[in-house]
């Protein structure tokens, strides 16, 4: 039990969701047995015995005897950070699966993870690796997130609603626990069987991922490969993640000129053809009509709106000044907020993948001072005369120091600008508002050449 079984990256995901279900987080790491200062650390080797302990641990104070189930159940490709991302940008379900089953030590070894091909159908069978008693628990819950996981993955990858054919496990089922997974999978579902195994359709395999891409994927795979080897974080992995921001980017870039170009255009057509035929008939001054006419105006509008936030052109064209400038000018007529926008020092250009996350960072930022600090006044502020600082003001309600928990929504927001080679700081009080204040060293700066 002392051996290796899993990252510190399977205990965020635990924490992550833990907080998503509605418990403590700070709770849990307190009594958990796994020591904060690890959570940074990237690929830190937890033992099967700590694992067990924090898993046990975790049921105990939430109550819930499946909690790993319910944590599979609302999780998604994004959760499982790397593993998740090579199965979404995977060809198919075939190809998804075998990028799993390589890169699944990333994450634990708590069991092996393959793909099995019939001639009607195809299995993803999860074998156990540790068959000690007192691994069983933590196993058991491990395979239930995964199962649960798989099938969340394979609708997402898709873009379907595909549920598999039948589950198999290997533990017995109460009539409470065999109700609830037949609510959760949608199929049929056996106990004491011989392997734990999901079983589809083999029209499954033949249905193509939705957001493939070969660049990208290879660019994921190489910074996996460099995961397997435990190397530590380098410049050269930084610039794997950026080529892999980029891909992404354009990747919505796509997505948003179909909404622009093509149901953007739609909409306007259809307002077209109805204004005309209100012209034409007696139910013109038809206030339901006059109301419908509006409505379509307001859906055209938001897609236009949705297009925009997606693909933001004038950071390609003008640099990180302009578009936070021109960004906070579109942000302001939306919102009850009063923002303000501050430059000082020469504007200056700096590699795509760069400002591209610099800008999404100042959005998430943005839009949690306007949404849950319920702020009068954004004071927004970027200095270009050394470091690069960024600054985000606001005179909300404040948060407590304990929402920077390990896990939450902002301590990802850290590690997020740490592995950009910056660093962020928070000053706090409730009812006093908010300071934000993220730092770039200038020798750090990927400059545009």
């Amino acid at each position: 039990m002392n051996t290796n079984a899993a990252t510190v990256e399977s205990i965020r995901v635990v924490l992550l969701y833990y907080e998503k279900l509605g418990y403590d987080p700070l709770q849990l790491l307190q009594q958990g047995g796994i020591s904060p200062d690890t959570l940074p650390i990237d690929r830190h080797p937890i033992s099967m015995a700590a694992f067990s302990h924090f898993f046990a641990t975790a049921c105990h104070l939430s109550g819930d005897p499946r909690l790993g189930l319910h944590i599979g159940d609302i999780s998604n490709l994004d959760a499982m950070g790397i593993i998740g991302q090579l199965y979404r940008y995977s060809r198919n379900m075939i190809e998804g699966t075998h990028l799993i089953t390589r890169y699944l030590p990333l994450m634990h070894t708590v069991f092996t993870y393959e793909l099995t091909e019939g001639d009607e159908q195809v299995q993803i069978i999860l074998t156990p690796c540790f068959n000690q008693p007192e691994a069983a628990f933590v196993t058991r819950q491990l395979i239930e997130l995964a199962l649960a996981f798989t099938r969340h993955g394979i609708q997402d990858g898709t873009q379907s609603t595909i549920d598999p054919v039948t589950i198999k496990v290997t533990w017995p089922l109460s009539a409470t626990e065999q109700s609830e997974y037949e609510s959760i999978f949608r199929c049929q579902v056996l106990d004491n069987q011989s392997h734990n195994i999901l079983i589809y359709d083999k029209k499954t395999i033949d249905i193509p991922h939705v957001f493939h891409d070969s660049t990208l994927l290879k660019a994921l795979e190489a910074s996996a490969n460099a995961g397997l080897q435990f190397s530590p974080w380098s410049s050269n992995d930084l610039q794997k993640a950026l080529l892999i921001m980029n891909a992404e980017e354009k990747e919505r870039s796509r997505i948003a000129r179909n909404l622009h170009d093509g149901i953007c255009g739609t909409l306007a057509a259809v307002k077209m053809h109805l204004s005309a035929v209100q012209a034409q008939y007696p139910f013109r001054e038809s206030t339901d009509f006059n109301q419908a006419l509006a409505l379509l105006d307001e859906v055209s509008n938001e897609v236009r709106k949705t297009a925009h936030s997606l693909m933001p052109e004038v950071l390609q064209n003008y640099g990180l000044d302009e578009a936070l400038k021109r960004y906070c000018q579109n942000l302001a007529p939306c919102c009850t907020a009063r923002i303000n926008y501050f430059r000082s020092g020469t504007p200056l250009r700096f590699e795509g993948g760069f400002e591209l996350a610099t800008y999404r960072i100042a959005q998430e930022l943005m839009h949690n001072a306007i949404r849950h600090a319920q702020a009068h006044q954004v004071l927004v502020q970027l200095n270009l005369d050394e470091d690069l600082v960024l600054t985000i003001e606001d005179d909300g309600i404040g948060f407590k120091q304990e929402q920077l928990s390990p896990g939450s929504g902002l301590d990802n927001l850290r590690q997020h600008v740490n592995s950009l080679g910056g660093a962020i700081y928070w000053e706090s009080n409730e009812a006093a508002g908010t300071a934000v204040t993220i730092t770039f060293p200038e020798q750090h700066l990927p400059y545009k050449i």
